[in-house]
């Protein structure tokens, strides 16, 4: 009896020593090596990652997912939740500004810049889902800004202003539910090509995937690009600042979850340790 009554204690104790971490699939490397390390520094303290588009993310989260931190690949995320009494007030913290880069399997031949996509050998784009997932939508300004796509003359219910005069902020992208295609022209990708589409993943590390194994390019998230099992195989040229949707990256304390080892684990995260291991990993704060 004894015995079973000390088995109990010891889980409880291990379970109260855990950190569950919800974030941005971009976060992928770098989250696994910020949590290596901080179990390394912190005997006994695990820390459990999953990661998903941050639209996806929020809306488990408001629907009652265990969660401990969130890291967002934008801070209107982490904003809601505050909005919504589910954060703890305070913890919202920047971590990056989310950076787009272009990515191309080196077997193509093509310098990587974005007039590159317009060659006839790229018939598909992989980029994550701009429904639900941000650096879809900053997939797609970066194009439009280059003049690789054109919007629609067109005005999306429940807008006042046609889609074409709306800033990228003021897109409904959650209602963009019909694929790129409905609401931008994708001639100057298409022209001189047999076929040409865009091929979508769940989240930018799922896109990522999907430029590596079929499209043959993608535009994705830097601090993706930078590892070894994409910049080994591919070239990029990486977005200038502005050019693209800003991603004001942010994360944040789950409401009632700020226990000492969350708190030590979110304090490590905004530490000189911390951010210059971010930094290595392609998230940066601005130049």
């Amino acid at each position: 009896m004894r015995f079973w009554i000390w088995f109990l204690f010891g889980l409880v104790g291990a379970l109260a020593q855990s950190v569950r971490v919800v974030a941005a699939s971009d976060l992928t490397y770098a989250l696994g090596e910020l949590a290596r390390t901080f179990e390394a520094r912190h005997p006994g303290t695990r820390v459990f990652l999953t990661f998903g588009s941050s639209g996806k993310l929020y809306a488990q989260l408001t629907q009652g997912l265990e969660a401990d931190l969130f890291f967002s690949a934008e801070s209107l995320y982490p904003k809601l939740l505050e909005e919504r009494g589910l954060a703890e007030p305070g913890t919202r913290r920047p971590y990056a500004l989310g950076r787009m880069a272009l990515w191309l399997d080196r077997k193509l031949g093509l310098e990587a810049k974005p007039e590159a996509l317009k060659d006839p050998r790229i018939t598909q784009l992989a980029l994550a889902n701009p429904v639900h997932a941000p650096y879809g939508r900053a997939a797609l300004t970066l194009l439009e800004r280059y003049g690789l796509l054109r919007r629609k003359d067109l005005t999306l219910p429940g807008t006042a202003k046609p889609f074409r005069a709306l800033t990228w902020e003021e897109i409904p992208w959650e209602r963009l539910t019909q694929g790129v295609e409905a609401y931008w022209d994708t001639a100057p990708l298409a022209q001189g090509k047999p076929r040409f589409r865009f091929v979508y993943g769940e989240n930018i590390a799922h896109a990522a995937q999907l430029a590596l194994s079929a499209t043959g390019a993608g535009i994705l998230a830097l601090p993706l690009v930078l590892h070894e099992s994409l910049s080994r195989t591919g070239v990029y040229w990486v977005a200038p600042w502005g050019s693209h949707l800003a991603l004001e990256q942010s994360y944040v304390i789950l409401k009632g979850r700020a226990r000492p080892e969350v708190l030590a684990f979110y304090r490590f995260v905004g530490s000189p340790e911390g951010k210059a291991l971010l930094k290595r990993h392609g998230f940066l704060l601005g130049e």
